[in-house]
């Protein structure tokens, strides 16, 4: 499965985030595998985790939420085109069930 989380800013631009490991952690720490150096980012926000063909996303961080498709949550199953944010960052999520490559534009 190839997940893809894309960050649209306010001006229309776009980046890419391609997930490759079983295990995504996302936060403002250095160390995170996709570091969001914003102030209200906890310092591991949350985790995207892949297994058996389905993507998790989990909230690591009991003082900060994480929301999908507007909802907050602890942990959900994530589906292509969700939107996932955190503070104030957005990402669509973009998935694709075979293992090819997703193609930017």
């Amino acid at each position: 499965m190839a997940i893809q989380l894309i960050m649209t800013y306010e001006d229309g631009t776009k980046r890419f985030f391609d997930l490759h490991q079983d295990r995504t952690t996302i936060g403002s720490r250095r160390s995170c595998d996709l570091h969001v150096s914003i102030p209200t980012i906890a310092p591991v926000h949350c985790e995207i985790t892949i297994k058996d063909g389905l993507a998790e996303i989990l909230n690591c961080d009991p003082d900060s939420d994480t929301f999908r498709n507007n909802q907050a949550i602890s942990s959900a199953t994530l589906e292509d085109e969700d939107i996932v944010r955190i503070g104030p960052v957005e990402f669509t999520v973009k998935m694709n069930n075979d293992e090819t490559i997703i193609r930017r534009l």
